[in-house]
């Protein structure tokens, strides 16, 4: 029997090691697969179809490692598309396949709690999450993220009480998230703590600078449930947190040297900027004419604000100009309920774009209205998006009707673009309008698409191709001169070589 035994375990030994070497050879498969379908750059429904196809054809969890994240990804998408009974059928596959992922639980738990759907399996799901989260000692952010959902599902089930007790913990483990805010201040409402709901709507609103109409609503919902007096107490609050906000802005501005200021472009945009003056001087003695100084606009990249060209500003004033940096609209301090933040914008880009080149023109406006200021020498340094719309100003034609009836806005004599956004394509043109050497292009060594445009731009052989610096290593727009104080005096030069007296500004040629 002993000798017999030999030939049986070696072919077992085999059909392991044949089946090892085929689970293996799936895994490399679908690896392969998942792959593809992430590095194709397809619409949201084609790849959610190959998504699928790849579900079928790897099906098990032993074999296809990426099964979950396939499912999830298909339940996000069913999701966004308003299909919720289809997305919760994804998440509860991903959860048949790794029952014991707290973040999947979770997923799927408010998944169910978001829409109404079947709370008490929600509660259940997102209980054994809480439980997986605190047994595994996960980060508490993370953990609190988690609460929040069980306490959102004990709010829609009723369970009041619950919801506020977890909620209130979920804010203390992950503090300053505004949905877990919002999400307690709706707990509040529901158990009658009106006044603890309006202080919790008051901070999101209020972080919000005053643009969430939806947060505005419910506030002025609260005054009137209380009463006419409590009515008014809240209008009062609100208007109190935004002067706030207001002298908060202006204390924070006149600690960096510059004051404070209001604009409204031509269509009507509020806008807020930093204006920095310069010491009482001319930028080069001898050479401006007396009493006259030239000056310069500086703009943030898309998604920034102002303060990230402060340090610019500053440094431009200290050496003589007038310089203001705006916020665009729609980011920083420039923000109403139409456009609340870049996101906005970008969502609107067309429609933004051109209702920034309305606040370019605002602001030089407001340089030339400065006392001393020689509105043919104005120059704009733009980083990004700022960049662009500098280069935007430059053109002649009147862009819209809003722009026809306004105030003449003076055309900038030089300009310093930083990490230009966008093809060479649409700049050749506009610059093509500044005299020669009118324009400094830089951008990073380690950037892509901004390096190829300033190259594009100043390609040798080029008729009158602008000046050009490409700075070694990594970072873009305004961090390139940050980090390098010798190019801030880089820049500087360039601007008082092409501003410094209206001899050495051609300005821009007509077309």
């Amino acid at each position: 029997m002993r000798r017999g035994c030999g030939p049986v375990v070696a072919a077992a030994v085999m059909l392991v090691a044949l089946a090892l070497a085929c689970e293996k050879e799936t895994q490399r498969a679908a690896r392969k697969a998942f792959q593809e379908i992430l590095a194709r750059d397809r619409p949201a429904a084609e790849q959610a179809v190959a998504l699928e196809t790849f579900v079928q054809d790897f099906p098990e969890p032993k074999t296809n490692p990426y099964l979950t994240r396939a499912c999830s990804m298909l339940a996000g998408y069913h999701a966004r598309a308003g299909r919720a009974d289809i997305a919760a059928s994804w998440y509860e596959r991903a959860i048949r396949a790794d029952p014991d992922d707290p973040d999947l639980l979770n997923a799927l738990g408010y998944h169910y709690a978001r829409n109404g759907m079947d709370l008490d399996r929600a509660v259940s799901i997102l209980e054994e999450a809480v439980r997986l989260a605190e047994k595994r000692r996960l980060a508490a952010r993370r953990q609190g993220f988690i609460k929040d959902s069980l306490g959102w599902a004990y709010r829609m089930r009723g369970d009041l009480p619950l919801a506020v007790a977890l909620l209130e913990e979920s804010s203390r483990l992950a503090p300053g998230t505004p949905i877990i805010r919002q999400h307690l201040a709706d707990a509040y409402r529901a158990i009658g703590e009106r006044d603890k709901a309006v202080s919790v709507y008051l901070d999101l609103y209020l972080a919000g600078r005053g643009t969430n109409a939806g947060l505005r609503g419910t506030l002025h919902a609260l005054g009137r449930e209380g009463g006419p007096a409590y009515a008014r107490q809240v209008g009062r609050r609100i208007a109190q947190g935004l002067g706030a906000i207001l002298d908060s802005d202006r204390r924070e501005a006149e600690a960096s040297g510059s004051i404070l200021v209001q604009l409204v472009s031509a269509d009507g945009f509020q806008l807020r900027g930093s204006l920095f003056p310069p010491p009482d001087r001319p930028v080069r003695p001898g050479v401006s004419p007396p009493g006259r100084t030239a000056a310069v606009l500086l703009l943030h990249p898309l998604g920034s604000s102002r303060a990230s060209c402060a340090p610019e500003a500053a440094a431009l004033a200290a050496r003589g100009f007038w310089a203001l940096s705006l916020d665009l609209r729609g980011h920083g301090g420039s923000v109403s309920e139409s456009l609340p933040d870049p996101h906005a914008f970008s969502a609107h880009l067309a429609e933004s774009l051109r209702g920034a080149e309305e606040d370019v023109r605002a602001a030089l406006r407001c340089l030339a209205r400065q006392p001393r200021v020689d509105a043919g020498r104005i120059g704009i340094v733009g980083a990004g998006l700022g960049a662009f719309l500098a280069a935007r100003a430059v053109q002649t034609d009147p862009p819209s009707a809003h722009a026809r009836h306004a105030e003449a806005f003076p055309r900038p004599a030089a300009l310093v673009l930083l990490s230009p956004w966008g093809r060479a394509e649409g700049y050749t043109d506009l610059l093509g309008r500044l005299g020669p050497g009118s324009v400094l292009l830089m951008a990073g060594s380690e950037e892509e698409a901004p390096l190829a445009t300033v190259k594009a731009l100043a390609a040798p052989g080029e008729a009158a191709a602008p000046r050009s610096l490409v700075v070694e290593g990594p970072g873009a727009h305004f961090d390139l001169v940050t980090r390098r104080p010798d190019l801030v005096d880089v820049l500087s030069r360039f601007l008082v070589e092409r501003l410094a007296s209206p001899a050495g500004s051609a300005g821009a040629r007509s077309r």
